[in-house]
């Protein structure tokens, strides 16, 4: 059943683009960070002083028995640009009837908290019933960790979380030349890291503070990261990416070349321990590589004559030899594999990939630890050995075979 609306002027909530039939541009999709002000800054303060709607009652009884399906029925009732339906609310209507976007879905980002998901909820029934305007696909998506009750699990996790969700959605929906972030809602670090993927991945983003009268617009600008970092730390970022994963100080072994790193790594202090994680912008320089500069590179030629992997006379990890033996054998673009000299044991941190400089040329290394913590690298040698071809073959078999 979808929502009517006995109360406003009787004007359509949501309409085509001065009543016409315009060709829909590519940007259909919209992502929208999600705070909680709906209810504690609204609804739990009815009846207002002044200007209260005139289903107040029904709103502040819906909200307290914890009816979401009967208060979204309610504030469909009432205008959407009405201050008691919210900023998420306000600004998709806004998007839609001024700015002429023929939006076809919605996906909200919430806290990982009750009233986030609560929020969502509520958002998800008003506008998948609403009687003027049709959405395909309306979910809310709750963001691990990211709640305000333990600040270092906020900052470590839960924005990285908010853009690796990001980059899940974009990547479902086929690319961000098909997306809008909305970038209203939810915390102020919320907002931010919309506001820096949009820049990263060319998406317009759209906010609106409570006292402007209308939606502002962040257009991508001209600046970009430097991928070239994501050959070399590929491995390390790889692993930090999986799960709640952190290095400690001395096993990261940072020199002054990796000062660049820093900047895609959080730091915090674990009693004596300082510990590494990826931070939230590192999630985002995985996701923009992911989305732009991989397309770059859209297959590698097999090898026409592949030669067995080479071992030197050497003491190998539990497992090395298979391991290798099996990448050689799966991969048809590797021409060979060879086995490296043994350096710097404890920044191997497990299985992966990276490229490095050795002897002047650019090599793909990869790496190997076994159960009692002994490691060794190998060279594998693919068919095309361009940068762009190195670091899209890092990123294949990171995915792959990596820890």
């Amino acid at each position: 059943m979808r929502f009517a609306r006995p109360y406003g002027n009787g004007l359509p909530v949501f309409s085509k683009t001065n009543g016409k039939e315009n060709k829909m541009p590519e940007r259909q999709v919209l992502i929208c960070t999600v705070g909680t002000s709906l209810f504690s800054g609204n609804l739990e303060r009815l009846p207002f002083e002044r200007d209260n709607p005139p289903n107040w009652e029904n709103l502040k009884r819906t909200y307290q028995e914890k009816n979401w399906r009967a208060l979204a029925r309610e504030l469909a009732c009432l205008p959407p640009d009405s201050r008691v339906c919210g900023a998420e609310i306000n600004t998709i209507h806004e998007l839609i009837t001024q700015k002429g976007l023929p939006l076809r879905a919605i996906h909200f980002l919430v806290s990982d908290t009750p009233a986030g998901e609560e929020t969502g909820k509520v958002l998800q029934y008003y506008f998948k019933n609403h009687s003027s305007h049709h959405f395909s696909v309306v979910e809310y998506h709750r963001i691990e960790k990211l709640q305000d009750q333990h600040p270092q699990d906020f900052k470590v996790y839960g924005l990285r979380n908010l853009a690796r969700e990001i980059g899940t959605i974009i990547q479902r929906i086929g690319g961000p030349e098909k997306v809008l972030i909305d970038a209203t809602g939810g915390y102020k670090a919320q907002i931010a890291i919309g506001l820096l993927i949009g820049q990263v991945l060319n998406i317009p983003v759209m906010y609106k503070h409570e006292r402007f009268s209308q939606i502002i617009d962040f257009p991508p600008l001209p600046v970009s990261f430097d991928y070239s970092l994501f050959g070399t730390y590929a491995g390390l970022l790889h692993y930090l990416e999986k799960g709640i994963v952190t290095v400690d100080s001395e096993e990261l072994d940072l020199t002054e070349e990796d000062e660049k790193l820093r900047v895609l790594l959080e730091e915090t202090d674990v009693g004596n321990r300082r510990l590494f994680a990826l931070s939230p912008i590192g999630q985002i320089y995985l996701l923009g590589y992911r989305l732009h500069h991989q397309r770059e590179v859209t297959e590698l030629a097999s090898a026409q004559n592949k030669e067995v992997p080479h071992f030197s006379d050497d003491h190998y990890p539990e497992g090395f030899k298979d391991y290798v033996k099996k990448i050689w054998r799966e991969v048809p673009w590797i021409v060979t594999i060879k086995s490296l000299p043994y350096y710097q044991q404890r920044s191997i941190k497990g299985r992966g990939f990276t490229v490095r400089e050795i002897e002047g040329q650019l090599r793909l290394v990869g790496t190997y630890r076994d159960r009692n913590d002994f490691g060794a690298r190998f060279e594998i040698i693919p068919t095309d050995t361009s940068r762009e071809a190195l670091i899209y073959a890092v990123e294949l078999l990171n995915e792959r075979y990596g820890d």
